[in-house]
């Protein structure tokens, strides 16, 4: 039997009911509200892996545990959270900057944790404009940072492409720790608009 916890409800289907993990998902999730944690056989799975798994089959015998919240205190929420992330980078970057001068490899390895991390900003970016019912345009005061971030994005990949560390170390602990106040500044913005929604 699968057993499915569904914020606390328990549910047992027979192992052969879902072909695939995206029928189970389809079937058991919980409309508008948003996935926020999801266990399978006690194994927590983040969230924004999920597209990989909807194509597993079950085997037999899972236990799956879904909890879905509202949309907008689940945003509110992590935006809270990246502005905690926010914070941490920035502390951490001039470390890291300086083992990018010498080449550390581990530290070259990490670009790609900040490139990955910097697409996160773009897709949460995406999400608040439809969530807050905005768009880029309503953000103008914000202009001059989006132009900024785009500028040392552009000078960042190009000093990767050709190696030159010491300069990626600059750009990196100056003026990619400065731009990425657009995104900090878009955030907060946003976040006051949804709890407007929300009260």
């Amino acid at each position: 039997m699968i057993t499915a916890f569904v914020n606390g409800k328990e549910v047992q289907y027979e192992d052969d009911k879902y072909k695939s993990f995206q029928e189970f998902y389809d079937e058991n999730k919980l409309s508008n509200k948003v996935l926020s944690s999801l266990s399978i056989n006690g194994k927590e799975v983040p969230v924004s892996k999920l597209d990989e798994i909807l194509t597993a089959t079950f085997e037999g015998g899972e236990r799956v545990e879904m909890i879905f919240e509202e949309l907008i205190p689940f945003t509110l929420k992590l935006i809270e959270n990246l502005m905690v992330y926010f914070d941490k980078f920035e502390k951490a970057i001039p470390v890291f900057a300086r083992n990018i001068k010498t080449g550390d490899v581990n530290a070259v390895d990490g670009l790609r944790n900040l490139q990955e991390g910097l697409k996160a900003m773009e897709v949460m970016k995406t999400n608040l404009f439809a969530l807050t019912g905005t768009q880029e345009s309503d953000f103008s005061e914000l202009e001059d940072d989006k132009m900024a971030l785009q500028s040392a994005l552009n000078e960042i990949n190009v000093a990767i492409s050709n190696k030159s560390w010491e300069e990626l170390s600059q750009l990196l602990e100056y003026d990619l720790v400065e731009a990425l106040s657009y995104y900090k500044d878009l955030f907060d913005i946003s976040s006051n608009i949804l709890k407007q929604k929300k009260s």
